[in-house]
């Protein structure tokens, strides 16, 4: 029953941000499990964020998140890493439990521009900031070093004035998570166990449909103890140009976090 519950609350949910898609960026609207309240990202370039019927599966009456990114002129502050967006974010006092779970799935249309398929720059799909500066950990992928991969990075801030291209943010690690050829063209499901730490105490664990394919122990952030706000969506940053950028676009649904893996949203 507490299962079937969730589920009539996420329609819920996902209807009323349906039919307030057009409304500003302060609009804020909630996801099962999380504690604080999510907002559309007003860096969003036009059209980069919409609720859709789900592409793959006729038979799913939910809608579900589309994030787009197009060639054409950069959303302002995007503009000074010629970066563009369509995205959505939890308000800025967010922060996560000590351990929690999260869930989501993820659908690449077979033909996402990974690698050397898209202009150079750090690409960006759910992600934690415990800083307004990088991301802390995120999927990623690196159009710029023809990367084939998504996988689990994390990133701390240098001191250093961003440059287009970046140098604002160090890599700390970058944990494949599967081959890009691999994932396209279907749904799959993703589930993060976090145990927030800024000492070796922490922990992550990834599974994908399933699987585990990332076991991280070690600090797991680093101001999280002031903000950790959880990102998801479509963020090309650090870009030679906006106006160059390959059309991408990626879908999400059941997005859920829980204090316990068999509590998480499944479809």
């Amino acid at each position: 029953m507490p299962n079937l519950l969730r589920i009539y609350a996420t329609a819920a949910v996902l209807l009323v941000l349906t039919t307030a898609i057009a409304s500003a960026a302060e609009k804020r609207f909630k996801l099962p499990g999380f504690s604080h309240s999510f907002r559309i990202s007003e860096r969003n370039q036009p059209g980069g964020f919409s609720m859709t019927k789900d592409p793959l599966d006729s038979s799913n009456s939910k809608k579900v998140f589309k994030f787009s990114i197009t060639p054409g002129p950069c959303v302002k502050p995007d503009c000074e890493q010629q970066s563009a967006r369509g995205s959505v974010q939890q308000v800025s006092q967010a922060k996560q439990p000590k351990e929690a779970w999260y869930g989501w799935d993820m659908y690449f249309p077979a033909d996402f521009p990974y690698g050397g398929k898209q202009i150079r720059g750090h690409q960006i799909f759910p992600e934690f900031k415990d800083q307004h500066q990088c991301q802390l950990v995120a999927l990623v992928n690196n159009p710029h070093s023809f990367d084939e991969n998504l996988s689990w990075s994390m990133e701390k801030p240098t001191g250093v004035k961003a440059t287009q291209f970046g140098g604002d943010c160090l890599p700390v690690f970058d944990k494949p998570v599967a081959k890009f050829r691999d994932i396209v063209g279907a749904w799959h499901r993703y589930e993060l166990f976090a145990r927030w730490s800024k000492k070796t105490d922490g922990k992550f664990l990834i599974y994908l449909d399933g699987k585990l394919v990332v076991e991280y122990d070690g600090f797991t952030c680093f101001e999280c103890d002031k903000m950790n706000q959880f990102y998801f969506g479509n963020y090309l940053c650090c870009t030679s140009g906006t106006k160059q950028i390959k059309p991408a676009t990626v879908y999400y649904r059941n997005i859920s976090s829980a204090k316990s893996r068999e509590a998480l949203l499944w479809k």
